[in-house]
């Protein structure tokens, strides 16, 4: 093709494209998780990129990678701040490594029940996290949980002296490995997706999970005591980055924020109903549940809030969560 030829053609196409209602080359944009297909994480992914789709006139194309394909918790996040991947769901556990008002979400035991929980999280909650979000150049689009937080063991737990110098894995956090090595267990801070095999292999003697993670990743075949402790309300974060966010066009921006808001607060309800209705099924399966007297968990978790929450910003989060 002759110079001028190819000009004139590149400037056609360029006009076409500018003409109302030409079509525009979708965004595409991968959504890394780590959970199994079986699981709400996995149904709250496809819901995200669904929802995105039809509110943006198909501007966004999400694929979702489910089940650690792209990395652990940690490896994702830093993916997302290199520009890697473009959004997951990881923890506020592992996010607080970047972002410590997360860290307010970690205090053991600051939750009293599922209403609390997310009464607290859909209310002024939301707007700190996600400015202190994006001063990290993280931006926070949506809370989800991993639900409350009890403990497998490959031996029984009747209470909290059967914990003492056990084996027990941890998110990659200090506050979970602070609140656990005060339980009395020896804590091991291991990636999300080893955790079958240490438990399978004897790495670690136990870890925590809520009801549907615990039955979904099968670890009752390797883990198969089961301990209602609640020590956790387990919250998880859909984020991208701030700066990638930032270039999109506003109306997309819009879009990105209030398709997170929604699908999260959908996926807060859609946990609940999974984690109320596993439990009957875990013991089906043969799990031996106890249930093990919390009071001297809480009393030995006291310490954990002024080892960690150390601004006033921080205390003041706390107190509003406690007192909501």
């Amino acid at each position: 093709m002759q110079r001028r030829d190819f000009l004139l053609s590149a400037a056609a196409a360029a006009a076409a494209a500018s003409l109302p209602g030409a079509a525009q080359a979708a965004t595409r944009l991968r959504f890394a998780h780590f959970s199994i297909t079986d699981d709400p994480n996995h149904v709250t992914a496809l819901n995200f990129s669904n929802k995105l789709k039809a509110a943006t006139n198909g501007a966004f194309e999400v694929s979702v990678i489910p089940n650690s394909q792209l990395g652990g918790e940690v490896d994702v996040v830093e993916g997302i701040l290199l520009g890697t991947i473009d959004l997951a769901p990881p923890s506020c556990a592992v996010l607080a490594n970047w972002i410590p008002e997360m860290n307010v979400l970690n205090m053991p035991f600051a939750f009293r029940d599922w209403d609390h929980y997310t009464r607290v999280l859909n209310g002024s909650l939301y707007d700190q996290i996600v400015e202190a979000a994006a001063a990290k150049n993280i931006r926070f689009l949506g809370f989800m949980t991993s639900g409350v937080r009890h403990i497998m063991t490959r031996q029984p737990v009747n209470a909290i002296d059967d914990l003492k110098g056990r084996k027990i894995r941890t998110v990659q956090n200090p506050v979970h490995v602070a609140a656990f090595n005060a339980f009395g267990a020896n804590a091991t801070a291991i990636a999300y997706n080893e955790v079958y095999a240490a438990l399978q292999t004897g790495v670690v003697d136990g870890a925590d999970a809520a009801n549907t993670n615990y039955y979904t990743q099968k670890f009752y075949e390797v883990a198969n005591n089961w301990a209602q402790i609640g020590w956790l309300y387990y919250s998880n974060g859909i984020v991208m980055s701030e700066a990638k966010f930032k270039r999109l066009p506003v109306e997309q921006q819009k879009a990105l924020m209030s398709v997170g808001r929604e699908v999260g607060m959908e996926h807060l309800k859609l946990w609940a109903e999974s984690d109320a209705k596993i439990l009957d099924q875990l013991k089906a399966k043969g799990v031996k549940v106890t249930q093990p007297d919390a009071t001297p968990f809480r009393e030995r978790s006291k310490g954990i809030y002024d080892q960690f929450l150390k601004t006033e910003k921080e205390k003041q989060i706390l107190s509003a969560i406690l007192a909501g």
